[in-house]
């Protein structure tokens, strides 16, 4: 993953630009779960256009991770920008349907507790401040 860090400023400015990426990529996940729902078997062949779709959700979390941003759960178009906040890494999280980036949470799993974002607190990094 890459050191890059993000302030709510510029995690915002990044999401206006990625979310119709994060939004093709719920889409491309859920198809796939679709077209998944009956595997084949093993001496069946697997669709061309499934691994075309796998293709495709690849090379969407890989434009996600080149931008610092982690996809915490693809269903869900659930994502997470590191933040530094009080001397800690914790994550800036945004997903699909949401009207903008409001929460942050002490780790990208969605089992941690999202927090209300509060753009004045102890946020550090490139903008910071």
């Amino acid at each position: 993953m890459s050191d890059l860090t993000f302030t709510p400023t510029t995690a915002r400015r990044v999401l206006c630009r990625v979310q119709p990426l994060i939004e093709e990529m719920q889409r491309l996940y859920l198809a796939l779960e679709r077209m998944n729902e009956r595997p084949p078997g093993p001496e069946q062949r697997v669709a061309l256009r499934y691994l075309q779709g796998v293709a495709a959700l690849h090379a969407s979390f890989r434009a996600l991770r080149r931008q610092g941003i982690r996809v915490a759960d693809a269903r869900r178009g659930r994502i997470g920008f590191p933040a530094r906040r009080a001397g800690r890494t914790v994550w800036l999280c945004w997903q699909v349907g949401e009207p903008g980036l409001a929460h942050w949470r002490e780790s990208p799993t969605s089992g941690s507790l999202r927090m209300p974002l509060d753009d004045d607190g102890p946020w550090e990094g490139p903008g910071a401040g």
